[in-house]
């Protein structure tokens, strides 16, 4: 009966692709056959990007199962549903055969032992209540997060952060984690975007998969940020040019076809939190990059402009503990570091909320180092919740939108600086 609740249930998601919605909390991994509910998750994926998917589309992520077995499964599905306007029955069907086995699980788990009976009978309490609940996590002891966790430190592992790209500062941060939200501060012009496309680059680059939200530039200027980086061509000739010269052309193919082999997903417009929320929540993505805060809409009107960035400060937040991926935050500073004689910035002057720099687990602030020299950055580590702080300094190419750490161990050490004097790093 099982086994035709969720063919049913597919067979309703191809005859009318829009019953995903109707499916209230069920996801992928609560299915029992593994083919369907990754037919499920495609659904999903391409409902929360409003994309209708194709069965042409459908076949082409399932490169693994033969042809011939995959049409075999879908027509299976197609004959097994009644009507389509039944998948939220089918779904409810589903989700509860679900909470059946992982009850049954929980419980068979469990030998009880009088010693420490109130405790077993308190951890199943939970479990079965966080099922009742559709999965929201119990409360953990300390007793069960120490047999589970111990064993990932001192030892060689593969431990699951990301890294930047950057070598220094992945030294620093020890690589971004599920669950934080670390924010790129600058003041416009500096290169912030440019900064976080490069990172991005990189771990798309590395096989992860990276959604970018793009509030300010159109899919267009991303790809050819990404293009002069990957080629080596400047910018402006890919935006310019009207024929190749050199070995351009050779650059330019073999850079797109290394773009077209990455894992990455790009949005641009205006977005609010709840739009982002729902294109991320299904995608499975290892980080999420949105750039930048201050252009995100509010779902709700606020009175003043520093509790409406409050709040999507903290719905971000939310949503990196949420996916248990690290949200890169982009954000605009205010003008006060522009009166200071080296123009380093500081975490106060993160525009329109303090809440920012509380609710971000890392904060980064990038500036302009000289005022006549606008490829010498400056790169502070302003907040870093699980490690050490540090100023590193940067070289950047506009060219070609790549930066580089200078050779310098770090600008930790500054020599008082005058108008258009540049900072002693010896």
């Amino acid at each position: 009966m099982q086994f035709d609740a969720e063919k049913a249930l597919i067979g309703a998601i191809i005859e009318n692709p829009e019953r995903v919605n109707d499916c209230g909390e069920l996801q992928a991994d609560m299915f029992q056959d593994d083919f369907l509910g990754r037919v499920f998750l495609e659904y999903q994926r391409a409902a929360d990007l409003g994309r209708s998917l194709t069965l042409v589309e459908l076949s082409s992520k399932f490169l693994d199962v033969s042809q011939e077995v995959f049409l075999d499964r879908i027509r299976g599905c197609a004959d097994s549903s009644v009507v389509s306007t039944a998948a939220s029955r089918y779904a409810n069907t589903i989700l509860n055969a679900y909470k059946a086995r992982e009850a049954t699980k929980a419980i068979n788990s469990i030998k009880f032992v009088p010693d420490g009976i109130e405790r077993q009978i308190g951890g199943l309490v939970d479990a079965l209540g966080a099922l009742q609940r559709n999965g929201q996590r119990p409360a953990a002891s300390l007793q069960d997060i120490v047999r589970q966790k111990s064993g990932d430190y001192f030892r060689q592992r593969d431990r699951e952060r990301l890294l930047t790209g950057f070598p220094k500062l992945d030294d620093c941060l020890g690589g971004l984690e599920g669950g934080d939200v670390i924010v790129i501060g600058a003041r416009p012009a500096v290169g912030k975007s440019a900064f976080a496309t490069q990172i991005l680059l990189r771990m798309a680059q590395a096989g992860k998969r990276v959604m970018l939200f793009n509030l300010e530039m159109t899919t267009a200027q991303i790809y050819e940020r990404l293009l002069a980086r990957v080629s080596g061509i400047e910018l402006q000739r890919i935006r310019r040019a009207n024929s190749f010269l050199g070995d351009e052309k050779g650059r330019f193919e073999r850079a797109n076809i290394e773009l077209s082999g990455l894992d990455l997903w790009i949005s641009s417009g205006a977005k609010t939190v709840s739009q982002i929320r729902t294109a991320c929540r299904h995608m499975d993505a290892d980080c999420i990059i949105v750039d930048y805060l201050q252009l995100i809409r509010a779902d709700r009107t606020f009175s003043n402009r520093a509790a409406e960035v409050g709040e999507i400060s903290k719905a971000l937040k939310t949503l990196a503990m949420e996916l248990n991926r690290p949200v890169i935050l982009l954000s605009q500073l205010n003008r006060l570091s522009e009166g200071r004689e080296n123009r380093e910035p500081g975490m106060g002057e993160l525009r329109e909320s303090g809440d920012i720099e509380q609710d971000a687990s890392t904060v980064l602030l990038l500036w302009n180092i000289d005022e006549n020299d606008s490829a010498r950055k400056g790169l502070k580590v302003a907040k870093n919740r699980q490690g050490e702080l540090t100023r590193l300094s940067l070289r950047f190419s506009g060219s070609e939108m790549c930066f580089t750490e200078d050779k310098i161990p770090d600008f930790s050490t500054f020599k008082k600086i005058r108008s258009r004097e540049v900072p002693d790093f010896t």
